[in-house]
């Protein structure tokens, strides 16, 4: 019984450990601990303003692929993250990636964070690639999560060019926690689905297995 219990545990330790170990990836030489799932997955809303208004919106989803959306002047896109959330790293480390992707140094945009898309925070200004501290912006409760992130056009210039003002490429979470998920008003945490599918999977396969040696 002593040997079963060792084995059963030590499988759910390793399962975990696993789970942790595949997520982390690394793209345009950031460290994403929760990789792929760590970028934003919804366009809520978007006015791409004059000749940009042409733009595909979900090009600023998912991980950096050199594929994007010009905001045009003034332009602005409101993006979220659904199977993860950005929260607070509790240091000075980066939590907030954002890939604008022109090659001009006057593209600029600015970048905002909200907990329900309504109320927002700015953090600063995005260019080429860009990370955000949000635990030193004032106003960021430490431990809160943030699904919403609205880049809007700043140096734009009136013009009917269809790669006018800053254009997104990608937006991640460094920092990244698990999603809300909001109900009748109010919100709720909802476990990853692997955190719990590996050691469900460990725990029935032992079961089948010393099932089937009874």
């Amino acid at each position: 019984m002593k040997k079963r219990f060792i084995l059963i545990t030590s499988l759910l330790i390793f399962g975990l450990l696993v789970n942790s170990a595949t997520a982390t990836a690394t793209y345009d030489g950031v460290n994403f601990p929760d990789g792929a799932a760590s970028f934003a997955d919804e366009v809520v809303s978007y006015n791409l303003v004059g000749g940009a208004s042409g733009g595909n919106p979900n090009n600023a989803l998912g991980a950096p692929d050199r594929s994007y959306v010009s905001l045009g002047t003034k332009g602005y896109i409101v993006l979220k993250f659904i199977d993860n959330a950005l929260t607070t790293s509790g240091d000075s480390n980066p939590d907030l990636y954002v890939k604008e992707g022109g090659t001009s140094s006057a593209e600029l945009a600015e970048v905002f964070i909200s907990v329900d898309g309504t109320n927002w925070i700015k953090v600063g200004n995005a260019n080429r690639k860009e990370l955000f501290d949000i635990d030193s912006v004032a106003g960021v409760v430490q431990g809160a999560k943030y699904p919403y992130v609205k880049l809007v056009d700043l140096n734009g210039t009136p013009t009917t060019a269809s790669w006018e003002g800053a254009d997104v490429d990608s937006v991640g979470a460094i920092s990244s926690s698990n999603p809300v998920v909001e109900e009748d008003n109010s919100s709720s945490e909802i476990p990853e689905f692997p955190t719990i599918a590996i050691p469900m999977v460990a725990i029935l396969g032992l079961a089948f297995f010393f099932g089937r040696k009874n």
